[in-house]
């Protein structure tokens, strides 16, 4: 016997969805989705499971990642039930349900996020008041002479193993929910290879994001996030490499790589910031508090870099260590959190592309 939730249409309201009473189901949304076709059929579809409480289903459909929210469907949506932001709420409800012990309930509740964020905060200037070094250089700028290579090579791999533990337990939530419910790609040689090839050149060429037929720039803009953070972590895995004497290479390779990829990030976020004061796109008629965090978060990660790095070349140490810090502040909390909210669908996308058998 399937399972009704009776309270999932006010969760997913409270995530972000908009009115839908007002859907009487006619299937203009699927009909002028380009990504809707074959078995991958949305939002339709899923506005009716969260009508009738089929939370269950819901979450054994790749389709919510499969959604990039050109808003098209929105903005012909004859009733204006907004079942581009559906897709986009209820990615917020797969978070939430996949994450491990329901952590992710916490980042997306108005009051227990405020907490959430506060004690991540706070742990994180723990960290820091308990490991920098009392005697830092004065005289000029030594980043490592404020927090020890060691300290910071250790946090590193705990945060990592932390991130990797995370995402494989939710990885393997959302696999159970979608083989429960009768999809997923079947485990053969042939098919993995495809599936994974597929999964892998969306990541980095997103296509279907090219399908939608919205303001092209926002495709670039999401690729020059995506990229971004991608080369400022091969920019960190390089300084780390060169640390422990794994490669050999001059360190102003990996400056100039995280300080490239940065530039792209902040030149992405300021795009989607725009859109979302502008309000003129559906896409960004509808934002979550969550989205907000996620965006300053990621922006303060990346300008407090810069700002750490201004200060090194003034030659002025205190200020240069008070930068670090809020840049050391800021990283802990985003990359911390990324297993449970927005910044979780680099991973879950791409598992879905690969669950849903798309080639």
């Amino acid at each position: 016997m399937e399972r009704v939730d009776l309270d999932l249409s006010r969760e997913v309201r409270a995530l972000g969805a908009g009115d839908l009473d007002a859907c009487y189901s006619c299937g203009v949304c699927s009909a002028v989705c380009p990504l809707s076709k074959d078995e991958i059929s949305f939002p339709r579809r899923m506005i009716r499971y969260t009508m009738l409480g089929l939370g269950d289903r819901i979450l054994a459909s790749p389709e919510p990642w499969l959604c990039y929210y050109c808003g098209e469907c929105s903005a012909t949506c004859p009733r204006e039930a907004d079942p581009g932001g559906l897709m986009m709420a209820l990615r917020r409800f797969a978070i939430r349900r996949y994450s491990v012990g329901r952590v992710a309930d916490f980042f997306y509740s108005a009051f227990a996020s405020g907490i959430a964020w506060v004690v991540l905060t706070a742990i994180a200037i723990a960290l820091i008041l308990v490991f920098r070094e009392p005697d830092a250089n004065r005289e000029q700028v030594e980043f490592l002479s404020f927090i020890s290579l060691e300290n910071i090579h250790v946090a590193g791999v705990a945060i990592v193993a932390f991130i990797g533990a995370a995402f494989l337990a939710n990885i393997w939530i959302m696999y159970r929910a979608m083989k429960r419910g009768g999809r997923g790609a079947a485990f053969s040689i042939d098919n993995l290879r495809k599936t994974t090839r597929g999964a892998v050149r969306e990541i980095v060429l997103q296509k279907r994001f090219g399908e939608c037929e919205d303001d092209r720039f926002r495709r670039w803009a999401h690729i020059l996030v995506s990229w971004g953070f991608m080369g400022m972590f091969l920019a960190t895995c390089i300084i780390a490499a060169v640390d422990f004497e794994w490669i050999r290479l001059p360190r102003w390779v990996s400056l100039v790589i995280g300080s490239v990829s940065g530039a792209a990030t902040l030149v992405g976020l300021g795009y989607y910031v725009r859109l979302r004061f502008d309000r003129t796109s559906p896409y960004a008629k509808r934002s979550h508090p969550s989205d907000w965090v996620f965006l300053a978060l990621l922006a303060l990660s990346v300008t407090s870099g810069y700002v750490m790095l201004a200060f090194r070349f003034l030659d002025m140490p205190a200020a240069a260590y008070g930068a670090f810090a809020v840049h050391l502040v800021a990283v802990f909390d985003l990359l911390m959190s990324v297993p449970f909210t927005k910044f979780a669908h680099v991973i879950y996308r791409p598992a879905a592309l690969w669950l849903a058998g798309v080639k």
